[in-house]
């Protein structure tokens, strides 16, 4: 198996040698692999470049991409990963900080889940095994632990524990099916695209314990926009997420009925029945003790209807589009879509009731109750949409 080291620098010159040097004695504990080390520059004035040149002579598997000009670590790396794979033929590579903040004696473990026939590998400092530096102030401490954890909350059933950890391994075909996406990002905002990525395909990463090590040497090019931009990130990316989610997209056709059904109900069925009493119902019912309101009670049953319709609707073109129905089978279904919402109508009812019962009928309340009906009764047509309108198989 080639595999391929990645090191992107940017006056490294300190560091890189001995950076280069430890890797290489790592090496000879995996001896059934064709290991290389791939240096990736960014013009450095420091002359980082001729460093390497120079083990270049000595090591044949050492190899030197130079930058133009730089362009940021995002770019750095999504070039040398194109480099590695379609230039080299490596089948899988490792990225690498270039002042040894990755902790080299992980490298074998690296290997041996790529051996596994794990696509995407990923280091983390959040599990046992792993830590971040003693000699972190508080602050910095704080910054690097809620940053992951705020993630870790937006994408909860990922598996993963370090979104930001810039150590990694990826495969060939992995990378080919997401390096579109990723390559747009730098700093912070890379690394955690290359995590959330192989997520979004459904791919659970294999985590490494690493100790992150603080530098010795040389300068971090880390500022604080990264942090920035990297939350801005994560926040859209969850958000499309969700709205591109099969939940998401229901939730959002379940939130379109709820705004017809309060419409219709606002400037059509409250005037007729809750205020003209068209059908000349009493406002309250007393059965087996419990006070009912009848004329709330038609007015909501058919401004739900109204919600329904609306809502089915919108969930055949968009939410269930792959399954879209059609003509007579949409009628059918439609009409089956009853025996389904019922569950969700009569929960919405009954809320409604309980709540009426219990706080009374002033006018803002009868809002109130059918949005809390309306939320609770979304669950249960997710459910029930999944398991017989649409029939969506895992």
């Amino acid at each position: 198996m080639k595999i391929v080291v990645i090191i992107p620098t940017y006056n490294e010159k300190e560091n890189i040698s001995r950076t280069i040097k430890t890797l290489l004695n790592v090496f000879h504990e995996i001896p059934n692999h064709q290991m290389h080390i791939l240096v990736t520059d960014a013009n450095s004035p420091d002359r980082t470049a001729g460093v390497v040149r120079e083990l270049i002579k000595q090591y044949p598997n050492i190899h030197l991409i130079v930058e133009k000009e730089k362009r940021g670590l995002g770019a750095a790396y999504s070039e040398a990963m194109k480099y590695a794979f379609d230039v080299m033929n490596a089948e899988y590579i490792i990225s690498f900080d270039a002042d040894l903040s990755h902790e080299p004696k992980v490298i074998p473990l690296f290997v041996k889940a790529f051996e596994e026939g794990y696509l995407y590998v990923c280091g983390t400092r959040y599990r046992k095994g792993g830590g971040i530096p003693e000699n972190w102030g508080w602050h910095r401490k704080l910054l690097s632990w809620a940053g992951n954890a705020f993630i870790r909350l937006l994408y909860f059933n990922s598996g993963m524990t370090d979104f930001t950890s810039g150590y990694k391994g990826i495969s060939k075909d992995l990378f080919h099916k997401i390096s579109e996406k990723i390559g747009r990002h730098g700093g912070y905002t890379f690394a955690i695209s290359l995590n959330l990525e192989p997520i979004r395909l459904g791919i659970k990463p294999y985590e490494i314990p690493y100790h992150f090590i603080d530098r010795t040497l040389g300068k971090s090019k880390m500022g604080s926009e990264y942090f920035k931009n990297a939350l801005i990130f994560v926040i859209r990316s969850r958000v499309a997420d969700f709205i591109y989610s099969r939940f998401g997209k229901v939730f959002i056709a379940g939130a379109l009925g709820a705004v017809s059904q309060l419409i219709s109900y606002r400037i059509l069925f409250e005037p007729l029945f809750d205020t003209q009493n068209i059908l000349n119902l009493p406002k309250n019912y007393l059965i087996y003790g419990f006070t009912i309101h009848p004329q709330f009670l038609i007015s909501q049953l058919l401004a739900i209807e109204v919600g329904v319709f609306v809502s089915f609707y919108v969930n055949n073109l968009w939410a269930f589009g792959d399954k879209k129905l059609h003509g007579l089978l949409f009628l059918r279904r439609f009409a089956k879509n009853h025996l389904v919402v019922s569950g969700s109508i009569l929960i919405q009812v009954l809320i409604a009731q309980v709540l009426a019962a219990h706080f009374g009928m002033e006018h803002g309340l009868k809002y109130v109750y059918q949005i809390i009906g309306i939320l609770v009764g979304l669950i249960w047509n997710f459910y029930f949409y999944k398991k017989i309108i649409w029939k969506v198989k895992k």
